[in-house]
């Protein structure tokens, strides 16, 4: 039925997890059969999502023939719960050693990743308290009490915007100490930390590269981390607790598919709702006994490469020009269009003197921009502003824009660029 080896290891996965993991027993049904390709298989299953996991975590994903409780007595699993509100949140069975092969397969992606992580390294991880995992903590603990191997957690508060002079001195003198290989960081806290760094004239160790994750980067934060890590490599790395690693950015800007453990499906948004090629990521997981997930809705959205080639010379699996923001922070334009968070960002954060944005939409015209601004451009972004955003929106767009002192992260410690403050049905949106 296959006529390669990933296809084959998609088939296999898809046919092992139909017989054998609990959850799918009434998926099977759909299943159009061995004789079809495995592509096309997938494609008729339903969507899985994270109430899902919520509901049948652990044994509903574990395959049949290995034991949760066996697992957890030995240690080789163990339950970890993602962050975020009650309607993003779930919990995992982590198997460490496939996240570490996750981890490696996506770095050789990028040349510079691909150095660090083929053999021993520090890595220092910058990210809000609340990110993946039981390693992460709120609160003043020792460095000693936050390094865990090769790795330096540098974070204990829930909000950058609460690093006082000594916090800031204190993260950048135990980055210089501990000398990390790469940085493994949240887009918003490390241009946070730069920031500040550059302002008070502290030096910041330069490291082999910088590896982007846990959220969108914004143009706003890559303009601050180029800036006081000059010529290091900066590389966007996406995936989720629950999916591993799961696109990696090249060295010619394209993100490609970690074909090793991980199958990509992406579900079309309908063509009288976007502007091509847009839709949202669904992923499979390859060779996991423990936590077996067949088209897992992560909640973003990705737009799929239509041009040549990469230039990078990579052809297996999906290539994407774009992680676009998750599904939840699209805005709408006056026509009823979907706007992306990368759509948003690309026209706003080029805005002088911007310093942190969120756009806030509460009717089918109405936009709410609040920004945080750089001293001395309050005025000169009240008034261009509005413009951006009808420019977006549209000509009959009504903007208000409101400078705010700081935008505060969600419970998840994420930053959200969008929103809508009416209900709208993102199901609708898929084709």
């Amino acid at each position: 039925m296959a006529s390669d080896p990933y296809s084959a290891r998609c088939a296999a996965a898809l046919e092992g997890a139909l017989a054998a993991v609990p959850f799918y027993r009434g998926w099977r049904a759909l299943d159009p059969g061995p004789d079809r390709p495995a592509a096309e298989r997938m494609a008729a299953l339903p969507v899985l999502s994270r109430a899902d996991l919520r509901a049948h975590v652990p044994d509903g994903f574990v395959r049949s023939g290995f034991s949760a409780r066996d697992g957890f007595a030995a240690g080789e699993i163990e339950i970890v719960t993602t962050s975020g509100t009650t309607a993003d949140r779930a919990s995992v069975v982590w198997h460490q050693p496939w996240w570490d092969r996750s981890l490696r397969e996506a770095a050789r992606v990028h040349p510079a990743l691909e150095a660090v992580y083929r053999g021993p390294h520090r890595e220092a991880v910058l990210t809000s308290p609340m990110c993946t995992g039981n390693l992460c903590h709120v609160g003043e603990l020792p460095v000693a009490e936050r390094t865990l191997g090769n790795l330096l957690f540098l974070n204990q508060e829930l909000d950058p915007a609460r690093w006082d002079a000594a916090s800031v001195r204190r993260m950048a003198d135990e980055l210089n100490g501990f000398q990390p290989d790469v940085i493994e960081a949240d887009p918003a806290y490390l241009a946070v930390l730069a920031r500040a760094c550059i302002r008070s004239d502290t030096p910041l160790h330069q490291p082999a590269c910088i590896s982007l994750t846990y959220e969108f980067p914004s143009h706003l934060h890559l303009r601050e981390i180029r800036r006081a890590f000059p010529g290091v490599p900066v590389v966007s790395s996406y995936g989720s607790t629950e999916t591993g690693y799961v696109f990696t950015e090249c060295e010619a800007g394209l993100l490609h598919q970690n074909t090793a453990t991980c199958h990509v499906d992406i579900q079309p948004v309908r063509d009288s709702r976007s502007r091509g090629r847009l839709g949202r990521i669904l992923v499979t997981t390859l060779g996991n006994p423990w936590f077996e997930l067949l088209r897992f809705d992560v909640g973003d959205l990705a737009r799929l490469h239509g041009g040549a080639p990469c230039r990078c010379g990579r052809t297996d699996g999906l290539t994407v020009e774009a992680i676009e923001g998750r599904a939840r922070d699209l805005t709408f334009d006056t026509r009823g269009m979907a706007v992306t968070v990368r759509q948003l960002d690309d026209a706003i954060a080029a805005a002088d003197g911007l310093l942190a944005y969120r756009i806030e939409q509460s009717g089918p015209r109405r936009y709410a921009v609040r920004y945080v601004a750089e001293d001395g451009a309050e005025e000169a972004l009240a008034a261009a502003l509005p413009p951006l955003v009808r420019d977006l929106y549209g000509p009959d767009a009504e903007v208000t824009a409101r400078r705010e002192p700081t935008l505060a992260p969600e419970q998840s410690g994420k930053f959200r660029l969008a929103l809508t403050t009416f209900e709208w049905n993102v199901e609708e949106l898929f084709a």
